[in-house]
């Protein structure tokens, strides 16, 4: 009874071939294309949250600047300038969402080995700006406490610098260069895991401050906080911070110029609304293109059953059973969504895991790449559903005008033809 239902809904599609392979092709394009749309956007998503997941996101960091209005008497174009007496003083008025300060400084400074030099930025940090930074140590270890006290000339460079200096790949842990003509040692090579880009140099914070920075200007000063869990308590606590440094630092509040305020955190929450936007835009435009599969199988399906009436009234005059006859229909609407729904699916998870491949051999290529799109993948079980919808879709497409077309009395059908 079964083989007699296939083989009638096989007989059925071949004498419509044109019209079921577009309307074929409707519903494989509207699986295909939800796949790749979701597939892209969890790719810009995926290449978002590894950037944002490796550096620390309770950080808010404090970059001096120039005024850019006259305040109490002092000119308009101001520098300012902020020091370690700066980060004392935070320290004690910002204790309860402060875990940690790390002040940096900056300088310019030739490094060379032999006859090779590089002319890096070269930073003076403190403990945990590592962490802090999204980088870790790829080898050797980490500028510890024992080298701020004892203010030791060591350094940790990247993969390419030390290429530049060597000549080669290996591990120079341990080796002297000159900085500025003083000798500091190699004790690790680090890698920066944003980016992959950054070739600065790094050094104990006041060891850079002893030798290069006697004025004690800070480039910046990083606050790793706490309990800033909600935009409006990140926004409350920055305003809190340029109305202290402004009265300290002596500028106008509403001056954004003289500080500027980095809080990683109200970025990371401003950056996911927006992809939370661009998730719902991608799952309209891929519902809509699903709806225009089911459209499309309706309308076959409607212009299937009208052309079969006569048939369908023959078929009861012989004493067919109204639910034989929907059956028939609703079998036939299936297989068209099944097969060429799975052609979509299959399609569409064909290119996705294509383009991550192409991007993963990218990636093991060269280690040091950025890329702001990874892991272009849908889940299974979303594609799985979104098919299953487009059957349930195509089993009421077929059983709607079925049921009217067999409600016809069968006098009335043969007198359609």
């Amino acid at each position: 009874m079964l083989t007699d239902y296939f083989s009638e809904v096989y007989v059925s599609m071949s004498r419509n071939r044109l019209r079921i392979a577009l309307t074929g092709f409707s519903i494989a394009w509207g699986i295909f294309m939800l796949i790749v749309l979701l597939g892209s956007g969890n790719g810009l998503l995926h290449g978002m949250m590894k950037n944002f997941g490796s550096q620390a996101m309770n950080t808010v960091t404090l970059y001096p600047g120039n005024t850019t209005k006259s305040f109490e008497g002092l000119p308009q174009w101001r520098e300012i300038h902020m020091t370690i007496e700066d980060v004392d003083f935070l320290s004690e008025v910002f204790t309860a969402n402060v875990e940690s300060y790390l002040p940096m400084m900056e300088t310019s400074a030739r490094i060379s080995h032999g006859q090779e030099y590089v002319s890096p930025e070269l930073y003076g940090v403190t403990t945990g700006y590592m962490k802090a930074m999204g980088c870790q140590v790829t080898a050797g270890r980490d500028i510890n406490e024992l080298d701020q006290r004892e203010r030791r000339k060591v350094l940790l460079i990247t993969q390419r610098t030390s290429r530049q200096l060597f000549g080669d790949d290996e591990l120079h842990i341990g080796e002297w260069v000159n900085v500025a003509d003083i000798p500091f040692q190699i004790v690790g090579y680090y890698k920066d895991l944003d980016y992959g880009q950054n070739d600065d140099v790094l050094a104990p914070f006041r060891t850079i401050g002893t030798i290069f920075c006697a004025n004690g200007h800070l480039r910046s000063i990083r606050l790793i906080v706490t309990g800033l869990n909600t935009e409006e308590a990140n926004e409350k606590f920055t305003q809190a911070l340029r109305s202290t440094l402004a009265k300290r630092l002596r500028f106008d509040e509403t001056d954004r110029r003289p500080v500027w305020i980095w809080n990683a955190y109200e970025d990371y929450l401003q950056t996911q609304s927006i992809f939370a936007g661009l998730r719902m835009f991608i799952w309209i435009i891929g519902l809509a293109t699903l709806i225009a599969g089911v459209t499309g199988i309706s309308n076959i399906m409607l212009i299937t059953v009208r052309e079969r009436t006569h048939e369908f009234g023959i078929r009861k005059a012989l004493g067919a059973r109204p639910r034989q006859i929907v059956s028939l229909v609703i079998l036939e609407s299936i297989a068209i969504t099944l097969v060429f729904g799975y052609v979509g699916l299959f399609c569409g998870i064909g290119l996705t895991q294509l383009v991550d491949y192409v991007l993963t051999q990218v990636a093991q290529g060269d280690p040091e790449s950025f890329s702001v799109f990874i892991n272009p993948t849908v889940d299974l079980e979303i594609v799985v559903s979104a098919t299953l919808v487009m059957v349930i879709a195509g089993v009421i497409a077929g059983y709607v005008p079925a049921k009217r077309a067999v409600s016809v009395k069968p006098v009335e059908a043969l007198a359609a033809m």
